[in-house]
């Protein structure tokens, strides 16, 4: 019989629609940045979109720390069912802001190829 209560559901979807919005609001702040922001008469809104823009950013990143931190907590709950060879794995691998090494190449890449992407789309732009 299982003595231990059922592991909550980590929404996925969410997590991957969080990431979505980040990129699509990156590309259209950039966008508006670029293209409205010539108008003169638009300039005064230059502002509220900045202000709207990190507002959402950081709605989006702490939503994304919410879900990393409760699958955390998930993942340890059940710390005396691992395996010997599987603990010692674990305590030899030290994460790096948070990250494992291969979450941290993976943030590098996406930023890197993020920042080449909209650098090549304003140029093709101007």
């Amino acid at each position: 019989m299982n003595t231990h209560p059922p592991r909550p559901r980590i929404s996925s979807s969410f997590e991957y629609f969080l990431y979505a919005a980040i990129i699509v609001e990156t590309a259209l702040a950039a966008f508006v940045y670029k293209i409205i922001f010539r108008d003169p008469e638009l300039a005064r809104l230059n502002l509220y979109f900045g202000i709207f823009y990190f507002a959402f950013l950081a709605w989006c990143i702490a939503q994304l720390n919410s879900l990393h931190r409760r699958r955390k907590l998930v993942q340890t709950e059940p710390a005396a069912e691992i395996p010997e060879d599987k603990a010692s794995v674990q305590e030899r691998t030290r994460p790096a802001l948070g990250l494992t090494a291969a979450q941290l190449v993976v943030v590098v890449v996406v930023f890197v190829s993020a920042v080449a992407t909209f650098t090549w789309l304003l140029t093709l732009l101007r």
